[in-house]
């Protein structure tokens, strides 16, 4: 899924976000995490990530919310980690399977396929399969789906950086992809309705999700064009964007505090996901002996998104003292349907 180029791409499309992917090499018998032994009648859960549970990112929200209900709800966790391949994948699915493990979760666009063939090898075992929307149509007797809203998920990040009042906005990111082009179309319906006087500059996609150089140049152009605040993500270009940015004293939303040191002292915050939820009604399902044919979507209103790593930044004065009051309101008006979002225009 992610690409590497050697120039910069300007493209004309809007803004950015949560990736369902994971990148780096595992062997099946490598790479196991547990912590502490659990209580007698533990409900045994295997997570299996793209990454490193301690990324900052997307594979660290499933490794969270695993460790969160690992004494709450009495969970015997074994997590692996950078498992590169859905080939990888397979054998380390059937391996948790045979040792008896209760939920087996694969946590990546990539392992849906996987899971599904060996889940029907295996029906006794309960799986969790993750994707984009077309996954909530798949769901089987022993296998459950989830996704996430990009398209709240590129709202909630343009209405944050509406609330810096920071004006011009600007993008830089990796690569655009099918699996995030939602996302960046409404955030700019949320900056709008955040800051209806934002003007947003022209997005630069690099072509490397890796390339910290790169992106440090991307960063520096905006800010030469007059950008006062830089959209990003969380991947491995992103201490590029955070050097370039205190450089330039701007500031920056998308990039998590583990992004790099000066993080704190730039970036705003990020929209990321909060997995808990789903996983306790998940881990309830498993118990009570109701799983099965059942999906799940991550959302503003069930609070399945919301902001993280918020930090006060000396270029973004302005962020309310109150955001995470407002924050819950938006989720409760968009819960009851109060408030549903506009569609982007073209």
């Amino acid at each position: 899924m992610k690409k590497t180029r050697s120039a910069l791409l300007a493209l004309v499309t809007v803004p950015v976000l949560a990736v369902l992917v994971g990148c780096s090499a595992s062997a099946p018998a490598a790479g196991g995490t547990g912590s502490g032994e659990p209580a007698a009648g533990a409900t045994k859960v295997a997570i299996v990530l793209g990454g490193v549970a301690t990324d900052g990112g997307f594979n660290q929200y499933a490794a969270d919310a695993v460790h969160a209900l690992e004494k709450k709800d009495n969970l015997d966790v074994q997590i692996r980690e950078s498992v590169a391949n859905p080939s990888d994948a397979e054998p380390i699915f059937r391996q948790f399977a045979s040792e008896g493990y209760d939920l087996v979760i694969g946590w990546g666009l990539g392992f849906s396929d996987a899971v599904f063939k060996v889940a029907k090898e295996l029906p006794d075992t309960h799986f969790v399969a993750t994707g984009g929307p077309d996954i909530l149509e798949k769901a089987t007797k022993n296998v459950e789906t989830w996704t996430y809203a990009t398209d709240q998920v590129g709202y909630l990040t343009g209405w944050f950086a509406g609330k810096t009042q920071l004006s011009p906005v600007a993008v830089v990111d990796g690569e655009l992809a099918p699996f995030n082009e939602i996302s960046y179309r409404y955030l700019t319906v949320g900056l709008k309705d955040a800051n209806p006087a934002a003007v947003e500059l022209k997005p630069v996609f690099t072509g490397s999700w890796e390339d910290a150089q790169l992106a440090a140049q991307a960063t520096k152009a905006q800010a030469d064009l007059g950008a006062k605040l830089i959209v990003t993500a969380g991947e491995g270009f992103t201490p590029g964007v955070i050097s370039a940015a205190k450089t330039a004293g701007i500031a920056t939303i998308g990039a998590s505090n583990a992004s790099s040191a000066d993080a704190k002292s730039v970036n705003v915050g990020l929209v990321k996901l909060d997995f808990t939820p789903t996983l306790q009604e998940i881990v309830t399902a498993v118990k009570d002996g109701k799983f099965g044919n059942h999906s799940y979507t991550s959302t503003i209103g069930n609070k399945g998104l919301v902001l993280g790593d918020v930090n006060t930044v000396a270029a973004a004065p302005n962020v309310p003292a109150d955001l995470a009051a407002q924050v819950s309101e938006l989720a409760a008006k968009l819960a009851s349907g109060e408030f549903v979002l506009p569609t982007p225009g073209n």
